[in-house]
């Protein structure tokens, strides 16, 4: 029985730009904290090590700060790590796994995948195909998979990129191919190939022996099964590979249909349900037709939650919103003089539609915001 953890794309020092500076630093707090949490996994389970996948880190040129955290992580999750590097990390000059931060620090559970294997456990081989740099001109495991059919024992091999099937240009050579990867396990050659690149958890042909694991936080709205690591374990000849969730933020995606004061009232409810707002990035779009007064009660929403999330993003300009000033809209704040005339002019304009009338119905909404505020 062998059993260990597959994961990869930790990414460390990651950045996000729609994160404040404050929530930037939970972001990257939460992708170390996962480290200690794949520790906890692997001694649940009894795992004999943790394979990351390629792209430990977010590029070579992390802060040291952040490399010492992560060793530092490493060495408190107190299981065996190793650690391949990917297309954002590869092991060229000025790799971050060569930098003398990471060298002097570098705890004995950590080891580096160089491409020499690496017996990981009594009767165990690591073959392991790290980059060499940003671009490859070849498939990135298919040497490897050659190379384990020299190893006796269970054979993993651990390799990074995209496979041919995700591809849509199949024709590219850098991609991983399906046929001989899977020829390799079909001949007990490799008995599990450990892949990183995507950020979803995906299996990989029909073996049931070649997982992309995912990353173990999640990265962008339209990831599948983001924030798991694989729990593997070999018995002869049967494998069971089974996703454990260690994420703790998470991307949201919502498209919601306003086109009255009660739809607002919806949305502000849905939004106060929202669990865990601290840790989810939110991408909200907007649709329909409102007044101006409407879309100010709209907008007075999204502005009084947005400061509880980690981030609330709107789909650009709310091209799907239509804003059309009502009899009332401005009837009730009195105006007089420029102001008045500024409200009839830019309600012309933004009925013609274009981008000039999206420009004039975001100034015409900023108009009823600030009149509304001073009567």
């Amino acid at each position: 029985m062998v059993r260990f953890i597959h994961t990869s794309d930790w990414q460390l020092g990651m950045t996000r730009r729609f994160l404040s500076p404050e929530a930037q630093s939970r972001f990257t707090d939460a992708r170390l904290q996962a480290i200690r949490t794949i520790g906890e996994v692997a001694r649940r389970r009894d795992a004999a090590c943790g394979r990351v996948a390629g792209d430990v880190f977010e590029s070579n040129m992390v802060e040291r700060q952040l490399v010492l955290r992560a060793l530092h992580a490493m060495r408190e999750a107190a299981v065996p790590f190793y650690l391949l590097p990917g297309n954002h990390d590869p092991l060229a000059a000025g790799s971050v796994f060569l930098s003398p931060e990471f060298t002097a620090e570098c705890p004995p559970n950590v080891t580096v995948l160089d491409g020499t294997p690496v017996g990981a456990a009594p009767g165990v081989t690591l073959v392991s195909a790290p980059w060499r740099s940003k671009k490859t001109t070849a498939d990135p495991i298919a040497e490897a998979c050659a190379a384990a059919a020299e190893f006796a024992g269970a054979t993993i091999v651990a390799g990074h990129g995209r496979c041919e099937i995700f591809s849509p240009d199949t024709e590219s050579p850098e991609l991983i191919r399906l046929a001989p990867a899977e020829a390799a396990v079909a001949s007990g050659a490799v008995q599990y190939i450990a892949l990183g690149d995507r950020h979803s958890r995906t299996a990989v042909g029909s073996s049931g022996r070649i997982w992309y694991s995912g990353a173990p936080e999640p990265t962008e709205y339209r990831e599948t099964d983001p924030g798991l690591v694989l729990a593997v374990s070999l018995d002869g000849d049967a494998i069971q590979v089974e996703p454990v969730k260690v994420a703790t933020w998470r991307f949201t995606e919502q498209q919601w249909p306003i086109n009255d004061s009660a739809d607002v009232g919806r949305l502000r409810q849905w939004l106060d349900g929202l669990p865990t707002k601290e840790r989810t990035i939110l991408n909200l779009g907007i649709e329909g037709t409102v007044s101006l007064s409407v879309a100010a009660d709209l907008e007075g929403v999204i502005d009084h939650f947005r400061p509880m999330f980690a981030a609330i993003e709107r789909r650009t300009g709310d091209s799907d919103l239509l804003v059309v000033p009502s009899e009332t809209d401005f009837s009730d704040l009195a105006l007089s003089g420029f102001a008045a005339s500024a409200a009839k002019d830019l309600a012309e304009l933004s009925a013609d539609g274009g981008a000039e009338g999206r420009e004039a119905g975001d100034a015409l909404r900023l108009l009823h915001r600030l009149a509304r505020g001073a009567a």
